[in-house]
């Protein structure tokens, strides 16, 4: 097990956590500093289930590709990168579309 797999897990781990925090506690109370902006949320237990979950998934993927490069090599780390971009474009279209709910 390298540095890199180390890495991996680590931040796999925090965004486990993080998904967490933002399904029981609410997307308001972290979301806004965490991406520097001010908004209110229309319905937030509900976009708080939403994007934590897709945390949860980033976090997942993360730790999946640290484990599985191991093996498969420079391949995993392609998919995984697409895969992850897919998820941060649902986490905006997410906030996007709780906006349009006004």
């Amino acid at each position: 097990m390298g540095i890199e797999t180390g890495i991996g897990i680590i931040i796999g781990v925090f965004l486990i956590w993080v998904g967490y925090i933002v399904r029981k506690k609410g997307i308001y109370s972290l979301l806004p500093g965490f991406f520097w902006i001010t908004w209110e949320p229309v319905n937030s237990e509900k976009l708080g289930n939403r994007i934590g979950t897709l945390l949860i998934i980033l976090g997942v993927l993360a730790i999946l590709t640290a484990i599985f490069t191991i093996w498969f090599g420079a391949v995993v780390g392609k998919i995984s990168a697409i895969l992850a971009l897919i998820d941060g474009i649902m986490i905006f279209i997410v906030i996007a579309l709780d906006q349009m709910g006004r």
